[in-house]
């Protein structure tokens, strides 16, 4: 069984997480911007 590299699994979660919360704030920006348009 080989030794995780600590490093790599820390680098790959921060990725995921750097990704992720982007993708999230674009979908959120999205809806608000939508929201905004029918609203007024």
């Amino acid at each position: 069984m080989k030794k995780i590299d600590k490093n790599k699994v820390y680098a790959f979660i921060g990725r995921a997480v750097v990704y992720t919360s982007l993708y999230v704030g674009a979908v959120a920006f999205t809806v608000f911007a939508f929201l905004q348009n029918t609203i007024y």
